[in-house]
């Protein structure tokens, strides 16, 4: 019955779409004009990057629990929850967390999009601080392996097809014991297109090893592994796109989740400039599940831009306007409670009740120089002594960065600093990444590098504090052809080890090597 349930609502969603074909000229959701956004743009490349934040925030290059430990996007110093994630034009947010974990993924070359800002308006629920649009890309026959210490990965793929096999050692992740713990990770992603028409889908396999878990009798062990499948699908032309989105883990502990998206989005341009769409998904988190319409507006002067969406009973507008240089954008935004936050589970007891977290914000830059304030009302969080969630009420985040890259004679300085007063715990209120990039006169011979900071993290939720981080890497390659590139990289080169959190080590010189063939 679910099955058939499931087929329907398909079916359904897939009419909705057919029925805004009437109008020829439309619009990938992903290509609609942001006005007033501050856009930034990234590119996953496993030479340089250990995981996919790197591309998003190069201050990142350490997480808690190492390679295939938990990382979610934190813009501006907001909760995870708050960044919404699209792959290849469909939201893939966990429905259960709320949040897209980026650890369980490898860097293959995917290309990201950063729009920072409230953009519930455009691309709904969560979009409260930012969201990230990341494609994958497949560039022709190519082949690419890297190894050092502890680790081995090998990519490669065609056109149409690519796939990559990642094993890496965390040594412990945590500094109370000696086991070695490991990441796994194997990847398929194929792509068809028929006509104006692109199916892209990608299917993950993981495991994680971890420390500090609970086995059937209660006790406190480090042996602890975390199984996963992800698996994307998206189906899309210029102004119609369907999808489907999977994470089915599990714990060698008992612990299991399932999360599941359908979801579709229809839209076009109606009148020079003014955008309509619908968006319709259906969420399931194990046997709890949601389903919700929203309607939007995007219209676009040559100095203004304005949205409009109406979901979950919720009025969201957006306002941005750019000229010479500048960018602002002034938004009110929401996200939705989780099924998880909602219905809870054996350990987390429901709250039906939990109202949507709102929001409004401002953000304006110029020539690199970008400053926000965000202020939340009726924020999420845990209640400990109640074991369910609830609403907290509100809380604020500002600041100020600026990032730029200098062309000099001899090389490329980038400079990236940012300033942050946030609420939320484990951020940053300094961060800061200078690099420094040059090449031999043949072009052959290149090399970065590139000094990180993060400073003032404030205090552990048991109220220890947590360490600053510092470090300097070195990146080089050399082009052996036009087609075969060998590079080297020394990671931390001073060897500063540290805790990325406390009793989360990280930091250590390593070494790796790697050989990237366009065939």
């Amino acid at each position: 019955m679910e099955v058939k349930m499931k087929a329907l609502l398909v079916a359904g969603l897939l009419a909705i779409g057919l029925l805004m074909s009437a109008v020829a000229k439309a619009s990938d959701i992903e290509e609609v004009i942001v006005i007033g956004a501050n856009i930034s743009k990234g590119h996953s490349d496993p030479t340089y990057d250990n995981s996919i934040i790197e591309a998003l925030d190069p201050t990142r290059v350490y997480q808690p629990g190492g390679v295939g430990g938990f990382v979610g996007a934190t813009t501006h110093g907001t909760d995870t929850k708050h960044t919404t994630v699209y792959r290849n034009g469909i939201p893939v947010n966990d429905p259960g967390s709320g949040w897209y974990d980026f650890g369980t993924e490898t860097p293959t070359f995917q290309t990201l999009k950063m729009i920072s800002g409230p953009n519930s308006a455009l691309y709904g629920s969560s979009s409260m601080a930012g969201t990230i649009l990341m494609e994958d890309n497949f560039d022709g026959n190519n082949f690419f392996t890297k190894a050092g210490d502890g680790l081995f990965y090998v990519q490669g793929g065609t056109e149409s097809w690519h796939l990559s096999r990642y094993k890496g050692s965390n040594g412990s992740v945590k500094t109370d014991n000696n086991e070695e713990d490991w990441f796994e990770n194997v990847t398929l992603k194929t792509k068809t297109e028929i006509g104006n028409w692109k199916v892209i889908n990608v299917l993950q396999d993981y495991s994680y090893d971890y420390d500090s878990c609970y086995d059937s009798s209660f006790a406190k062990v480090n042996t602890c592994t975390q199984e996963g499948v992800k698996s994307d699908l998206s189906i899309r032309n210029d102004w119609f796109t369907a999808g489907y989105s999977l994470n089915d883990v599990k714990h060698n502990t008992g612990w299991s989740a399932k999360s599941e998206r359908y979801f579709v989005d229809a839209n076009k341009e109606v009148y020079k400039d003014l955008i309509l769409g619908i968006q319709n998904q259906r969420e399931y988190y194990d046997d709890k599940y949601d389903y919700h319409t929203s309607f939007y507006a995007n219209y676009n002067t040559e100095l203004f831009g304005f949205g409009y969406r109406y979901e979950e009973n919720e009025h969201i507008y957006r306002v941005g306007h750019s000229h010479n240089g500048w960018n602002i954008s002034f938004a009110n935004s929401f996200r939705k409670p989780n099924l998880y936050e909602r219905y809870g589970d054996d350990w987390v007891r429901s709250n039906p009740y939990l109202k949507p977290e709102k929001g409004k914000g401002v953000e304006a830059s110029y020539v690199g120089i970008t400053a926000w304030y965000y202020k939340f009302e009726e924020g999420i969080d845990y209640n400990f002594a109640t074991s369910s969630y609830y609403n907290i009420g509100k809380y604020e985040t500002k600041g100020i960065k600026y990032n730029k890259s200098i062309l000099l004679d001899q090389g490329n300085l980038n400079v990236f600093v940012q300033y942050t007063d946030s609420d939320r715990i484990r951020v940053p209120e300094y961060k800061t990444r200078i690099s420094w990039a040059g090449e031999s006169q043949d072009g052959r011979f290149d090399y970065m590098v590139s000094y990180i900071g993060q400073f003032e993290k404030g205090l552990e939720f048991d109220g220890r504090p947590i360490d600053d981080v510092t470090t300097i890497s070195l990146y080089t390659g050399y082009d052996l052809t036009p087609r075969h590139r060998l590079g080297f990289q020394i990671s931390d080169i001073f060897d500063r080890e540290f805790e990325i959190l406390p009793d989360y080590s990280a930091g250590g010189r390593t070494f790796t090597l790697s050989l990237d063939l366009s065939l």
